[in-house]
């Protein structure tokens, strides 16, 4: 057990130490890697983006999964994504060489009958990739990991035939989302979230944000968790969404996870739908009807330098197997690829901890918990291989 763990946090430093800036850091696992893209319309559900109320719910995905198959890697963002990212959304010259370690639509690996199925979804205003390092980490060890693009509060995504999505700020919805945010309590409860000493203050401080952002923190965490229900609809009706995954999907091992905005999706979706077996929440805190919910399967909270002193009200809403870990001296954006190719606009979201030691710590971690709960190596202890981290806070309730 505990070589298993030194192999885990070693591979991912050897990882990081050869890397090179116009490549994202190399993944550790047996598998090479490939990526591809997928859309699909919910003609169930009207998009509420649309000012009219005239068009369906549509959603992009990009998909890493598990390949026997060494193939030229893809660029980190597609041509059209390349242009409007530096063009309107300020990302440095790196981006536009930057590859990655994935070969676009190999075939997936034949070493196993099916491969356990991981659903991601990104933060507010961002994009399906902007955790490609952790999607191609955990792909290269076996997972095929598929990146739900939420329409119209994500940048931009592509649909398979090349047709680009981005943000609408002409959306009545997304200026109402603008509006709260702007609201000056808003920001004050920020502060007070990051100072409260007590988990009578922090409750208090998490109850009022909630009230004051209903919009961004109630309602658009279950409108992204009815995207990802959709989601697992479309893979469990056709066997997969596209032919490369056909019959290979485990459906009996799903674990769904997210970063900001998408980890309080994650944690909706765990609180709702029973076909999800684990998930994981980077710095999505908890607000919103959550705080009133208990989670029924296992849980793990990674958060940043504003969560520290929470775990206990994290870990008491669940019902199973839950930890949180807060890491000292990061901040929002450590949780995402920008901790080490950084862009402009978030700059001032990143910690003062080394950009490269969170992403180890990410990837470590959250591969581990997965492989515990999702392949079943029941014998991961995931509170010893946090405790090899001083910079991690971590509590559980485990044995209460």
């Amino acid at each position: 057990m505990r070589r298993l763990m030194v192999l885990l946090l070693c591979s991912i430093v050897i990882c990081f130490n050869q890397s090179q800036a116009g490549t994202l850091p190399r993944p550790t696992g047996e598998y090479h890697v490939g990526v591809t893209y997928l859309g699909c319309t919910d003609n169930n559900r009207m998009e509420l983006f649309d000012n009219n109320q005239e068009s369906n719910r549509e959603i992009t995905v990009k998909a890493w999964y598990p390949s026997d198959t060494s193939a030229d890697p893809e660029q980190y963002f597609l041509d059209t994504e390349l242009e409007i990212a530096t063009k309107y959304f300020q990302f440095p010259e790196i981006y536009a060489s930057l590859k990655t370690n994935a070969g676009r639509d190999v075939p997936i690996s034949t070493k196993k009958e099916r491969y356990p199925v991981l659903i991601f979804s990104h933060g507010f205003g961002e994009h399906y990739s902007q955790n490609s390092i952790l999607m191609e980490e955990l792909a290269s060890h076996g997972y095929v990991v598929f990146s739900v693009s939420h329409h119209y509060e994500c940048k931009f995504s592509s649909f398979p035939d090349g047709r680009l999505v981005y943000i609408d700020m002409n959306s009545k919805r997304f200026q109402e989302i603008m509006l709260e945010q702007r609201n000056p309590k808003a920001m004050e409860l920020l502060r007070r979230t990051h100072d409260a000493k007590s988990d009578e203050e922090r409750m208090k401080a998490l109850m009022e944000t909630s009230h004051t952002l209903p919009t961004i923190l109630t309602e658009s965490p279950k409108y992204w968790a009815e995207d990802i229900v959709f989601f697992i609809d479309r893979l469990e009706d056709a066997t997969g969404v596209n032919k490369l995954f056909q019959g290979k999907l485990d459906m009996d091992r799903i674990g769904v996870f997210g970063m900001s905005l998408g980890g309080l999706a994650t944690s909706e979706i765990c609180a709702t739908d029973k076909r999800v077996k684990a998930g994981v929440s980077l710095d999505g805190g908890l607000y919103g009807d959550l705080m009133e919910r208990e989670l029924e399967m296992p849980f793990m909270y990674m958060n940043s330098k504003r969560f520290l002193g929470y775990g206990k009200i994290f870990t008491d809403r669940s019902k199973t197997d839950c930890y949180s870990l807060g890491v000292r001296d990061s901040d929002h954006y450590n949780f995402t690829d920008y901790s080490i190719y950084p862009v402009p606009a978030v700059g001032f979201l990143l910690g003062e901890i080394d950009g490269k030691r969170t992403i180890e710590m990410m990837n470590v971690m959250v591969l581990a918990f997965f492989e515990k709960y999702l392949n079943d190596r029941s014998k991961i202890d995931l509170i010893e291989l946090a405790e090899k981290y001083p910079e991690i806070e971590i509590t559980t309730n485990l044995g209460k």
